[in-house]
């Protein structure tokens, strides 16, 4: 059905890059004309035309002159960030994020809260095809989908941020039917299978070496 991608996700939000410009936009304020036209490596703020309130940060990171990554602000908090990663014209990741921690003295009101989830799209559509849960900052789960048929047919666990399971549906029944358990070096420790759909796993029998012959 598919081979499973043991590689690390690319999770680094893309919150941090806008944080300083967050900070330099509410202390300039909303006393310009509202644009939506960034510049190369900068973000261009959007607000509401009626209440002057800021809505976007809009920006163009890769400088192809074509905007790319849309903030979209709940006041002075990124609620979250939508993604065109590949210049295709298609938002293919998004970030959420959570409520910002107690002030801290010293700081600007605004900016991203934790990480939450990011959502990609990985197919042909704009359809979501992974999606990555993060708790406290670190990679917790993820769901996803290999095969971009609307279902879910593999499903990772983390611990501290390391891969500890991924759980692969192989026949397309819609629950996991084969485990890989990971050590703590990254390597697969062993595998464990449900053919029953029961979800009590057992270890992969291994064939009898010689083949009987």
């Amino acid at each position: 059905m598919f081979l499973p991608n043991t590689l690390a996700p690319d999770h680094r939000p893309a919150a941090a890059l806008l944080s300083a410009v967050l900070l330099t936009v509410l202390t300039i304020g909303c006393s310009n004309p509202p644009s939506t036209e960034p510049q190369t490596g900068k973000a261009a703020p959007v607000y509401n035309q009626n209440t002057g309130r800021l809505e976007q940060l809009v920006s163009d990171r890769d400088g192809d002159g074509k905007p790319d990554t849309w903030a979209f602000m709940d006041g002075a908090r990124i609620d979250r960030i939508e993604m065109d990663t590949n210049a295709d014209g298609r938002r293919d990741r998004i970030e959420i994020y959570g409520a910002l921690p107690a002030a801290v003295p010293g700081q600007g009101p605004g900016g991203a809260g934790p990480l939450v989830r990011v959502d990609l799209a990985r197919g042909a559509t704009d359809r979501i095809t992974r999606r990555e849960f993060y708790a406290e900052g670190a990679l917790a789960r993820v769901e996803e989908d290999t095969d971009d048929d609307g279902r879910i047919d593999k499903w990772e666990t983390y611990v501290d941020g390391a891969l500890e399971r991924m759980d692969l549906d192989l026949t397309g029944r819609g629950t996991p039917d084969r485990r890989l358990v990971y050590g703590p070096d990254g390597s697969v420790q062993r595998i464990e299978t449900d053919p029953d759909g029961d979800g009590q796993f057992a270890p992969l029998s291994k064939p009898a070496r010689g083949g009987g012959r």
